[in-house]
């Protein structure tokens, strides 16, 4: 499916890419990958210069038209590269996960930010094998930014190697958290309960609004770590693989590991993680 606006010949972004070897099929899939997230950042655009309706979701969670939109493109052009796989969409999903190959997509992380004007979402397309993450793509459209890693090969920021901080302590590092959408009695503080034990600890707190981004910053070594609970598949799956192929120790948020039930997300550079681990748990 060819989205209008494509369809009208606007020019596509060249975005340098990580090294294709001949041959390589991950590579090529890569290639191909990244250029429908392309595509599906000018759609966002598209919607972000000319208006879009807006719903809610659960709790205070929004939904555009261009989630929508991107969606049904991204479905479209990522089963025509790998008809055999299923999609998990954060706009579509059904509850159940899938057997593998599956593609993991959030058409708009950050919609939130997206529907107010701040400057700060992206695409993230994850896809995993019975493996596990096997590829993952986080674009920002507005910076131009791909964030690309596969598994076993390395993580990238268009197309230049990247690795996680080398602070060794939290005083050197700036971290970043999100905040559950949906609230309920039992957990309005749980948020100040954890910053307060970071607070005087690091160098800065950052609550931007995008998991994927803030788990691309985290690989990029622009963040030195991140927590966020209550997330979704979509949110984390691409970011999950930029962290560990840049180097990076995550998990699921308070365990000793991350899968696809995980209920959220802790990661950081190697140099703090004990510190950054430690007091994410002492919390109650």
């Amino acid at each position: 499916m060819t989205h209008p606006l494509l369809q009208a010949g606007i020019s596509i972004d060249i975005i340098p890419l990580p090294p294709n070897r001949k041959g390589n099929d991950m590579c090529e899939l890569t290639e191909r990958v990244t250029s429908v997230c392309i595509e599906a950042g000018i759609i966002l655009q598209d919607y972000a210069h000319r208006g879009f309706k807006v719903n809610s979701k659960e709790g205070t969670e929004l939904v555009t038209e261009a989630d929508t939109a991107a969606e049904e493109f991204l479905k479209s052009e990522l089963l025509g590269i790998l008809p055999e796989a299923s999609f998990i969409g954060e706009e579509t999903w059904d509850g159940i996960i899938p057997d593998p190959p599956a593609w993991i997509v959030d058409p708009l992380d950050g919609t939130n930010n997206y529907a107010a004007g701040i400057p700060f979402y992206c695409i993230s397309v994850a896809l995993a094998d019975r493996e596990g993450l096997l590829l993952g793509c986080v674009y920002d459209p507005l910076r131009k930014e791909m964030f690309t890693a596969r598994r076993d090969e390395g993580a990238w920021l268009n197309g230049k190697r990247i690795a996680v901080s080398s602070a060794l302590s939290l005083s050197d590092a700036i971290i970043a958290t999100g905040f559950p959408y949906s609230r309920k009695e039992n957990n309005l503080t749980f948020d100040l309960d954890v910053l307060k034990r970071f607070l005087g600890r690091v160098r800065g707190i950052r609550r931007c609004g995008s998991a994927a981004l803030d788990l691309a910053y985290t690989a990029a070594g622009r963040l030195g770590g991140f927590w966020e609970e209550k997330l979704n598949l979509w949110d984390m799956a691409a970011g999950v693989l930029l962290v560990r192929e840049a180097g990076g120790n995550i998990t699921g948020f308070r365990e000793e590991t991350w899968t696809t039930k995980s209920p959220g997300v802790q990661c950081s550079t190697p140099g703090v993680w004990n510190e950054f681990r430690e007091l994410i748990g002492k919390c109650p």
